[in-house]
């Protein structure tokens, strides 16, 4: 069939999804078209399992997912984790730091699907309403959990000032997210290295799959595809590391992908 041997993997915030969190239809049509041409589809985000379960429900995603930016490898036609790194104890002793000297930031951490809110900040309200029962206030018994992710919240100019900061007593794995989203995830995880491994899993040749997004946290996800795009929406240093230039995401970008991308 025509896209026989494809991965199509995607960012979802602003890329997959619009600016107000939406799936087009038209990108809809053209990922069903897509699958039932033979291809391989799936989403590569930041977001754990339920919280991207609710805006993917109604496409084909017929690949292992990629979750919590490249931490878990997940698989939504069976509801289970596949592969899964963890942030080493070592590093968690930071976010204590970074919480007694700069009580104003956001933390929250991640064991799995379950988010514990360190740090409260104005962003640290918005998951209770979307995650029933998977948001709690931080525990004691939480320090001992295994942390698939940190995250740390503020606004863009806060982030821009504090995350230097923040680096100076954790130099492992992050990246920004998002304008007020700054992800610490394990060493030697990522999305491009759980591209990689989808890849072997599916039996797909790695010039065979195709990456789309627009923040940080895409570009090694975009290095390691066989073809990389970049939404128009997406910030010059994103864009320098794409083959393509795709549409920006209020204008059906995957699905321009989909029929100009082989």
């Amino acid at each position: 069939m025509k896209f026989d041997g494809y991965l199509l993997v995607t960012d979802m915030d602003n890329t997959l999804m619009d600016r107000h969190g939406t799936v087009s239809e038209g990108n809809r049509r053209a990922i069903e078209y897509f699958t039932e041409n033979g291809g391989l589809f799936t989403v590569a985000t930041g977001r754990g399992a339920e919280i991207a379960r609710d805006k993917i429900e109604n496409l084909p995603v017929n690949a292992p997912a990629i979750l919590q930016n490249g931490a878990i490898i997940y698989d939504f036609n069976t509801n289970s984790v596949l592969r899964e790194w963890h942030i080493s104890d070592g590093r968690k002793g930071a976010v204590k730091i970074m919480h007694e000297k700069y009580p104003f930031l956001g933390f929250e951490i991640c064991s799995h699907d379950d988010v514990y809110v360190y740090s409260k900040c104005h962003l640290t309200e918005r998951l209770k309403k979307r995650v029933k029962g998977k948001v709690s206030d931080m525990t004691d018994e939480a320090w001992s959990l295994p942390w698939t992710k940190m995250l740390m919240l503020g606004t863009k100019d806060v982030l821009t000032e504090y995350i230097p900061i923040y680096r100076i007593y954790d130099s492992g794995s992050s990246a920004r997210s998002g304008d007020e989203f700054f992800d610490i995830i394990p060493d030697g995880a990522s999305k491009g290295k759980a591209l990689g491994i989808i890849a072997e899993m599916c039996g797909i040749d790695r010039s065979k799959t195709i990456a789309a997004g627009d923040y940080q946290n895409d570009i090694d996800l975009l290095r390691a595809a066989g073809v990389s795009c970049a939404v128009e929406n997406a910030g010059d240093e994103v864009k320098a590391a794409a083959d393509v230039i795709a549409p920006h995401c209020d204008e059906d970008a995957i699905a321009w992908i989909i029929n100009n991308i082989k």
